[in-house]
């Protein structure tokens, strides 16, 4: 293992701008091995982490959550399994329209801002290990969800994680994983570009990457604790090893609906099944109502939530709705805005 000083690449493409960039050169897997271990030993999944690096503050849920809560609810769930879920965001909200959950995370460290409704279904730890522990239980999932999970793991143990959860996925299970995947993807299109020319010939050769973005040097540490780097179209590959099928069709008009309420990060997703017929049908509603028509029904959910006191009205979620209520949705759509705006005034006055 090695550091190397270099620039990014000065494309123009998201933060490709020709800036200093420091990279870890992993030239061997026990590299990776080491650089997991630096991760792990140095605390760095703390709660600071989960502060800078996926917007959480404290007894407020973060915006882009609600709306993959919707996100997940559209896939028809009786049961969701989060993987690598925080303190349980999405998770919290599910169940509190009964759907029944359980969410396992690295960090014991976070277990203290575990949402109060869902800490009886959090477990920390090694995801093998609780994934094949709920399985043992008799445990199933029909909806396995993974938000930013799997580019933490060990190269050369992702085919051991992705056996594991699928032990505690039920057979028509579906699965929704966001993963910083690089490259033109055939549904969501180019969300994470090529960064650094030491990376093309692995990022053509759809490979994992070598050099990885260092966050620290000492210890080292890649970017946002990111250990697989790789082109989409390599990540479908692994997943197709396990008998997991994309579901385009699906995942396209999830983005008509979503997009808007998303950060690009998050719409570098995914929807696989192993039974794909089983996976449609779930998805039958979403599929034969417009997209407009979705959109819309998420808007009375959202003033629900906030008046039940599930989410709250701080940070972008209103410029978000002000938005996408601007357009040409129905009337009842803007008047739910309205009542929004003027609960909130009420609440700040």
């Amino acid at each position: 293992m090695k550091f190397i000083d270099t620039r990014y690449l000065a494309d123009g493409k998201l933060f490709n701008h020709g800036q200093p960039a420091t990279l870890i050169h992993a030239e061997a897997p026990e590299d990776f091995e080491k650089l997991l271990s630096n991760i792990l030993d140095s605390g760095y999944y703390d709660q600071a982490y989960y502060r800078t690096h996926s917007g959480m503050q404290d007894a407020t849920r973060v915006t882009h959550f609600w709306f993959l809560s919707e996100l997940v609810r559209e896939l028809s769930p009786r049961s969701v399994l989060d993987l690598g879920c925080g303190r349980g965001d999405v998770i919290s909200l599910l169940q509190h329209r009964g759907v029944e959950v359980a969410g396992v995370d690295f960090s014991e460290d976070i277990r203290a801002s575990v949402w109060p409704n869902i800490r009886d279904a959090f477990f920390s730890g090694d995801l093998r290990e609780r994934c094949r522990a709920l399985a043992a239980q008799g445990r199933r999932f029909d909806t396995v969800c993974g938000f930013d999970i799997w580019e933490h793991l060990a190269p050369k143990a992702l085919h051991e994680y992705i056996a594991a959860v699928l032990e505690v996925a039920a057979p028509d299970a579906l699965c929704l994983f966001v993963i910083p995947a690089f490259g033109e993807d055939r549904v969501f299109g180019e969300q994470f570009p090529l960064e650094f020319e030491e990376n093309r010939a692995r990022f053509e050769a759809r490979e994992p990457f070598e050099y990885l973005l260092a966050e620290h040097t000492s210890p080292a540490i890649p970017a946002s604790g990111h250990l697989i780097w790789a082109h989409t179209e390599w990540w479908e590959r692994q997943f197709e090893r396990h008998g997991l099928r994309r579901l385009p069709d699906v995942e396209r008009r999830l983005h008509e609906v979503f997009d808007p309420f998303f950060p690009h990060s998050v719409k570098a997703f995914y929807v696989l099944a192993r039974d794909a017929r089983a996976g449609r049908a779930r998805a039958q509603a979403l599929m034969t109502r417009p997209a407009q028509v979705t959109r819309a029904r998420l808007f009375p959910r959202l003033l629900r939530d906030v008046r039940e006191g599930h989410m709250s009205l701080k940070g972008n979620i209103l410029p978000l709705v002000r938005q996408s209520a601007a357009g040409s949705l129905p009337p009842p759509v803007k008047q739910t805005y309205r009542q929004l705006r003027q609960w909130y005034r009420r609440r700040r006055e």
